[in-house]
């Protein structure tokens, strides 16, 4: 049995956008929906390579045709931090057709292009989200010192006189 993979919180929010936006186009009726959307993202991704910057999921997509990832290498660097760029670049084989438009994203995108890169990987490895669990409170210390009532002094007769308190 494989092991479980959890996706790292850094990449949570980016992950669940990608594995929604591809259930999205799952259609049993048409089975190539997907691709073709994925061919249009690209065709425009050509055209303009800013066209997705800042948003690793949708590049994520586009990619997943175009590069082949050594995901064993690239889930090691990435489990617990977020991998710098000469990391994940030797994790990554690009499709000949596409290498100058990888190139142009490198130049120009190159965060965007690398979360992109880490996303496709824990994809394709069927990684999964962790539930959320709020951690239990703590018990308050005995150390932290009580709040006191600023008026508290008043009631046992330690305050100022009556004749020494102005009124506003």
């Amino acid at each position: 049995m494989a092991k479980t993979v959890f996706v790292p919180a850094y990449l949570a929010d980016d992950y669940q956008m990608l594995i929604e936006n591809i259930a999205s186009y799952e259609d049993p009726e048409d089975p190539d929906l997907f691709r073709n959307y994925v061919q249009s993202l690209l065709t425009q991704l050509n055209k303009t390579p800013s066209y997705l910057a800042g948003m690793p999921d949708q590049l994520a997509m586009c990619l997943l045709f175009v590069v082949k990832l050594d995901c064993a290498k690239l889930l090691a660097l990435s489990l617990h931090s977020e991998p710098a760029w000469d990391e994940v670049k030797t994790c990554v084989n690009i499709h000949k057709s596409y290498r100058e438009l990888l190139s142009t994203l490198i130049d120009e995108h190159q965060q965007s292009l690398k979360m992109a890169f880490v996303l496709l990987c824990f994809y394709q490895s069927d990684a999964i989200l962790e539930e959320f669990h709020a951690e239990a409170a703590e018990p308050e210390e005995a150390d932290e010192p009580e709040e006191h009532d600023d008026y508290e002094f008043q009631d046992r007769g330690q305050g100022p006189d009556e004749d020494e308190v102005s009124e506003f």
